[in-house]
């Protein structure tokens, strides 16, 4: 069931009857929503709790009597149990008669040991929504009206909506992917179950090739279903980039509010989006290119050079200044090394030996006491959160004067603290095939 988890909408209503209108009304606009009606034998284990919910429909009263406290205190801590500490950004939409309860609920969200907060809270009146049926009918929901008011409220929120749009468009490109390799079968079955039988036979014939295609000659039962997710990511980028120009349209009305925040974010926020963009955690103890190793002074293989070595003529500052500077670097910076050796070689295993460019991680705030040049390539700033690092901001310098060879079987006894992605590896890849080639040219200016 893993494959049909999550959930972006939440409703938290007692009565059921009042909860089923607003089910009907969503899904009427293709919204599924999870309904919970707050009995604590219903709700989800903790491993099992909700993640990437983005609107919480809580009903005020879940049938509790006593002050408004009581009240409010049992919605949190009811809430509390439905929703993951990870779930991420979130609105709140609180069905009451009495909004000045607003404030307290907000407290107890705000006071909640495991409740992420809300980017917004709001509250409304769940007879406002209510219109009248038919003869002999009951009253039916009026979504429409709902909409509207969400509409407004996003609008309001502009970073939560831009998000939860692109989350929906990362569905669609995975379903597109999922569709278009389903329908690779071409099977000309004459009946219903020899269809099935040809699209399963023929689905998992295309499942392994994909994996082998992945693995090459590392290919493992081990590996086999990690080769087939990393073989279509790259299919589901490719259906993203499709929907980007659908994603612009649906998002035209925030465009105002995202150009006029002035300022830039902090660099740690920066350096976090890089991470996740540039490094990779998965699998650090596979020996792969774009593997980054952090060595002390303990753990650092004779192949490589010492921190002092591959500081050699990179440290900022006149004569006076170069040998604190360099005192401090070598207290807080740490050497490091990035496996280069071509891809292809490591997929089809016919490596020699494993190139290492030798390199040091320098705190964010001491980068000025690094020298520029073109044989210094810097990378970053990266967010590093803990071991062998200090969790916090650092930029890598690599020294193309420091390549360092060794045998793989050396190299694969070594555990990586970061993976550096295809994208990123390309480039320094590039820059250090450069460097070992350059000749120098006269030229006259």
């Amino acid at each position: 069931m893993n494959g049909l988890s999550g959930a972006r909408v939440v409703l938290l209503d007692d009565e059921s009857s009042e909860a089923v209108p607003v089910i009907k009304a969503f899904a009427k606009m293709g919204v599924p929503v999870v309904f919970f009606d707050g009995k604590a034998a219903e709700l989800p284990t903790k491993k099992k709790r909700l993640r990437g919910v983005r609107l919480a429909i809580l009903d005020m009263n879940l049938g509790v009597t006593g002050s408004n406290e009581t009240i409010a205190s049992t919605l949190v801590q009811t809430f509390g149990r439905i929703i993951d500490d990870n779930n991420g950004p979130y609105g709140v939409l609180i069905w009451t008669n009495h909004p000045d309860l607003k404030d307290l609920v907000s407290r107890y969200i705000y006071e909640h040991p495991n409740l992420p907060k809300p980017v917004f809270i709001v509250t409304l009146r769940k007879a406002a929504f209510k219109m009248a049926g038919g003869k002999g009918s009951p009253r039916r929901f009026a979504v429409g009206k709902l909409s509207r008011e969400l509409i407004r409220i996003l609008a309001e929120n502009s970073p939560l909506e831009c998000m939860q749009v692109w989350e929906g468009a990362c569905f669609r490109a995975a379903t597109n992917v999922t569709n278009s390799l389903a329908e690779l079968s071409g099977s000309t079955a004459t009946n219903l179950d020899e269809w099935r039988h040809a699209w399963r036979t023929e689905a998992l014939k295309l499942l392994l090739v994909i994996s082998k295609a992945r693995a090459e000659e590392h290919h493992t039962r081990e590996n086999c279903i990690p080769s087939i997710f990393l073989a279509l990511n790259p299919l589901h980028s490719d259906r993203m980039d499709v929907l980007v120009e659908e994603l612009q349209e649906d998002l035209s009305s925030h465009v105002d509010q995202i150009m006029a925040a002035t300022g830039g974010a902090a660099v740690e926020r920066k350096a976090k989006v890089n991470s996740m963009l540039h490094l990779a955690s998965d699998q650090l103890d596979t020996f792969s290119p774009g593997n980054l190793f952090v060595f002390g002074k303990r753990n650092r293989p004779s192949f490589m050079p010492s921190l002092k070595d591959a500081l050699q003529d990179c440290i900022e500052g006149n004569l006076t200044q170069q040998p604190a500077n360099l005192r401090l670097i070598m207290d807080q910076g740490l050497l490091c090394g990035l496996e280069v050796t071509p891809a292809c070689d490591h997929a089809q295993n016919k490596m020699g030996l494993s190139r290492i460019v030798a390199g040091f991680a320098v705190p964010y705030e001491h980068v000025k006491k690094i020298k520029k040049g073109q044989f210094l390539k810097s990378l970053g700033p990266f967010y590093f959160p803990g071991k062998p690092f200090s969790a916090g901001t650092y930029v890598l310098f690599f020294n193309s004067r420091f390549v360092a060879t060794a045998k793989p079987s050396l190299v694969k006894n070594l555990h990586a603290s970061a993976r550096i992605r295809p994208q990123l590896l390309a480039d320094v890849q590039s820059w250090s095939s450069y460097q070992a080639a350059r000749q120098g040219v006269m030229m006259l200016g």
